[in-house]
């Protein structure tokens, strides 16, 4: 195990685990992370998994939008598969309201390059066969939604972030954080050893 690290990362959800991932993708490979446990053995491996695209916020339709496209890519990069079904996704507006919401969020969509549709409840009928489309004024349709296996893009972020040179621990606890008068170096003890965390700068 390495003592000293640019940046360690604590905790080996997907979260923690994507962290250390695009570290190495903007090139930082004197990085690190630890799990007290195995990769995913918190509230990942439970997670849904579900990719919805519709988001009214142009920033987080950003993340949205990334985040499935990357998922797509991730198992040609690192030949783990993420078990990305897509599968669609069907909004149905029974009020006037709901569909000018819709129609706003198309700007956003387009701004951001997320495909979508605008449709009518008969070509709800014709994508989903046993709704009953009675009181059904609209629909908005992503073709790209769908879901991913949490613990499955957690394994490939890892493998990724492994050949980009960052270096994973399992089953190792940090016990203690202490950061110095002059902030230029944090100390993460783990179990007994002591862990030296470079000052972070881009």
């Amino acid at each position: 195990m390495r003592t000293q690290a640019r940046v360690l990362v604590i905790g080996g959800g997907i979260v923690g685990v994507s962290v250390l991932y695009h570290l190495t993708k903007r090139g930082w490979s004197d990085v690190m992370l630890v799990e007290k446990t195995e990769l995913t053995a918190g509230s990942t491996w439970h997670a849904a998994g579900l990719l919805p695209l519709f988001n009214m916020s142009y920033s987080v339709g950003q993340l949205h939008k990334y985040s499935v496209d990357l998922y797509q890519a991730l198992e040609a990069e690192t030949g783990q598969a993420v078990s990305f079904h897509k599968t669609g996704n069907l909004r149905l507006a029974t009020n006037r309201q709901r569909m000018d919401e819709y129609r706003r969020y198309c700007g956003t969509a387009n701004t951001i390059g997320v495909p979508f549709e605008i449709i009518t409840p008969k070509q709800v009928a014709k994508l989903w066969p046993l709704c009953n489309v009675e009181g059904i004024v609209g629909a908005l349709f992503h073709p790209q939604d769908g879901h991913v296996a949490p613990v499955d893009v957690t394994q490939a972020l890892a493998k990724g972030a492994r050949t980009g040179g960052a270096e994973i621990n399992r089953n190792t606890k940090v016990t203690a954080i202490a950061r110095t008068p002059a902030t230029t170096c944090v100390a993460a003890t783990i179990i007994k050893i002591t862990i030296k965390i470079g000052k972070i700068g881009f």
